[in-house]
């Protein structure tokens, strides 16, 4: 049984069938001996149409997304699980871009149990709060794709209008797929798809799950 992760609803029943750096990266506990670090490379950020790209540097500012784009970028993330005053387990999803200078984009991942699916939150003191559907499909796959969308004031979280929320933040498309070959290996592939402009903004990249000495002291 998987316990002390937030997303224990997505592999619960499929632990044994989970490739390796997937057990690695999702089923991280604060009880763990070491800390996982994915290690890899973005073989192209991109952002379109060009003439957005100002709102894409003003989100950026606001940690909503990266906002600068580029092929073979050095990128890791570290998982960082931890849990939250009432219990609940969250994982730390903490990324750095090695763009000049380098770019760190960080997300807490929840569970949302009003959604009853995993929650990304993202921005300045967490304040957007995206809902996922997320999925394994066995034997290497696992996918996101956006159910919601809500921010956080003062503690409370408030759902935003499907209508709102699409026009302005569109719908999330990403898939990580491990390696046949090596389990320890995967590649990533995420789109932001806007209902007027299209496919605006994605990443793809590869990434291997390292076991690193644990730094933080639990």
């Amino acid at each position: 049984m998987i316990v002390a992760t937030p997303l224990h609803k997505v592999f619960v029943g499929y632990e044994d069938q989970m490739p390796a750096a997937f057990q690695e990266q999702f089923l991280a506990t604060p009880e763990r001996e070491y800390d996982v670090v994915l290690e890899g490379v973005m073989h192209r950020v991109w952002h379109r149409p060009r003439w957005l790209k100002p709102l894409f540097v003003f989100l950026g500012l606001f940690g909503i997304l990266v906002p600068k784009t580029g092929e073979n970028i050095p990128t890791t993330l570290v998982v960082a699980p931890g849990y939250l005053p009432d219990g609940q387990p969250y994982h730390e999803w903490n990324r750095t871009f090695a763009f000049d200078p380098p770019i760190k984009f960080n997300t807490t991942v929840v569970y949302d149990a009003k959604m009853d699916n995993l929650a990304d939150q993202v921005g300045v003191k967490r304040f957007l709060h995206m809902v996922w559907k997320g999925q394994f499909v066995p034997p290497r796959t696992f996918t996101l794709d956006t159910v919601s969308n809500a921010v956080r004031i003062g503690g409370r979280i408030w759902y935003l209008p499907t209508w709102l929320w699409l026009f302005l933040l569109g719908r999330v498309k990403f898939v990580q797929t491990a390696r046949p070959d090596d389990e320890n290996v995967m590649d990533v592939d995420l789109r932001i798809i806007h209902p007027l402009f299209g496919e605006v903004f994605g990443y793809v990249g590869t990434f291997t799950a390292v076991r690193h000495k644990k730094s933080r002291n639990d």
